[in-house]
């Protein structure tokens, strides 16, 4: 039922949409206690902020033709947003994610034979500025030099076009650190951590064990189905592959670890499962999977407020 549901992008799917995304910001963000009108107006930026990023994500989801006529990619990014809401408190991530989201959108275009080196350019600058904000995002730039071999763009001008624009942003703002002589080398700016202490908790350990049993289950079925049928879309999967791997060695030694960093994954876990479930053929099981993320969702949040209290 769910999974017809949200088949087609339709208004009255896309008003559900908009309802469930404010039910999950109400429920996980608007805590009851030190309530204020600063604090409304606060959380409720961050509700228009998610809708631009669902927007963002849908727009380069489907005119990248990385999913079909359907919105379930932003019904599991609104999944993963209430099993990981901490994804909306950490800014650093947050904001590094968004400007990530216009790298994506110039990075998976190039399959396209338009402005590439425009595109390369745009994309590298944009991973610059993001790894100035949360500097394990330096990874990403892996992603344009695997779309260049993916899509055939591969020349010596394109290889070095990357490096130009992503130095442009870092070089700008240690001019600006040097002029403000707020320029400090005395430690590394990739901090990281290694203890994985805080995944114990069920509010984590339960949505963790979930996604990633369903990343193994789902990937190497999804990409066995689109690499010997699919040729449309099998160059842009194995970008989509890269980009989850590069996601999750992200993860890894990120210095947060309290399921803020998980955002990272959201993108490509959202084009993986929705691959996947355009290609079972059995309706009754869309739906389990879609309502067993929910169900998980919900019984997090019931944790988080049972915790609390």
């Amino acid at each position: 039922m769910i999974a017809n549901f949200f088949k087609k992008s339709t208004p009255l799917a896309k008003l559900s949409i908009l309802i469930l995304l404010t039910l999950v910001v109400i429920i996980n963000i608007f805590p009851l206690e030190n309530f204020s009108l600063s604090f409304f107006l606060e959380k409720l930026a961050i509700l228009f902020f998610l809708l631009i990023n669902l927007y963002l994500i849908h727009f380069i989801t489907k005119r990248n033709k990385l999913i079909k006529e359907n919105i379930y990619d932003i019904v599991l990014i609104i999944i993963f947003i209430s099993m990981f809401p901490q994804t909306t408190f950490y800014s650093p991530i947050l904001i590094s994610h968004f400007i990530l989201l216009l790298a994506f959108r110039r990075i998976y275009s190039l399959r396209t034979l338009k402005i590439t080196k425009e595109k390369l350019f745009d994309s590298s600058l944009y991973i610059g500025i993001a790894s100035i904000i949360y500097p394990w995002s330096i990874f990403y730039l892996i992603l344009p030099y695997t779309a260049i071999v993916t899509f055939n763009k591969r020349t010596i001008r394109n290889v070095i076009i990357p490096i130009i624009g992503f130095t442009c942003p870092i070089f700008i703002y240690g001019t600006y650190l040097l002029l403000t002589d707020n320029l400090i080398l005395e430690s590394s700016p990739f901090i990281f951590n290694l203890s994985f202490y805080n995944y114990n908790s069920l509010l984590l350990l339960i949505p963790i064990a979930l996604i990633l049993g369903f990343i193994i289950w789902t990937v190497f079925s999804t990409t066995i189905k689109i690499i010997t049928v699919n040729n449309e879309l099998k160059n842009s999967w194995y970008l989509v592959l890269i980009h989850l791997i590069i996601s999750i060695l992200i993860i890894i030694p990120s210095p947060v670890k309290n399921g803020a960093e998980f955002l990272f994954l959201f993108f490509p876990m959202a084009v993986i499962f929705t691959n996947y479930l355009q290609m079972v053929n059995e309706k009754w099981f869309k739906d389990v999977f879609l309502y067993l993320f929910l169900a998980v969702a919900i019984f997090r949040t019931y944790l988080q407020f049972y915790s609390v209290g």
